[in-house]
């Protein structure tokens, strides 16, 4: 299961599905995000459709990716992930007032994919200083790496947060798997190894 890989719980599978199930009745019966607050939810689903925009299928908004992410966020991350996500959201609003004086929901999607674009650069500068920085340890001190806290062995930069969780939620969607893929609802035998036509998309799993 994607969620429970990415989210890397220790919770059981069953317990897990269920958890994830109850909170997005409580979402879909209230209306209101339950990690988000409505400013926040509201930039994660432009942030997510301009990861995933609509083109000849629907986008991660039209598949409420950001309810998804919501949900995850909420059951699965531990508190300091959750807050670097939140720190990351007000980052983008702060790149979008500083470059445009609007927030990100306010920008038109040119000026929107350049703050997306700005936020990956970032995350990869991030993460090839972290990588920087622990060859250095090993060099110094074989040992080093080991006696690094886990948290810092673990750390991932908000926009990669964004991404994986913006795919994951709209290729686990209805709209992703039965648009966006090939979909067979009740599939046949296991082919392990299928070629795809010309054009063809990838199939749902």
């Amino acid at each position: 299961m994607r969620v429970a890989a990415l989210a890397g719980s220790a919770i059981a599978l069953p317990a897990l599905a269920d958890t994830l199930e109850a909170s997005a009745a409580r979402r879909a019966l209230t209306g209101k995000p339950l990690f988000f607050t409505a400013d926040q939810d509201a930039t994660v689903a432009e942030l997510a459709d301009t990861i995933i925009p609509t083109t000849k299928t629907p986008g991660a908004k039209a598949a409420k990716v950001n309810e998804v992410i919501d949900i995850i966020l909420k059951d699965c991350y531990k508190a300091d992930d959750q807050q670097r996500f939140v720190e990351g959201l007000t980052r983008t609003n702060k790149l979008s007032q500083d470059a445009y004086g609007k927030a990100f929901v306010q920008l038109d999607p040119t000026q929107r994919i350049a703050i997306v674009t700005k936020l990956q650069t970032e995350a990869k500068d991030q993460l090839a200083q972290m990588n920087s920085n622990k060859a250095t340890a090993k060099v110094e001190n074989s040992q080093a790496d080991l006696q690094m806290p886990d948290a810092k062995k673990r750390y991932t930069p908000f926009f990669t947060m964004l991404k994986d969780l913006t795919l994951t939620g709209y290729f686990t969607s209805e709209i992703g798997a039965t648009q966006a893929l090939e979909y067979v609802a009740v599939p046949g035998r296991y082919d392990g190894c299928v070629t795809l036509k010309p054009g063809q998309k990838a199939w749902a799993i």
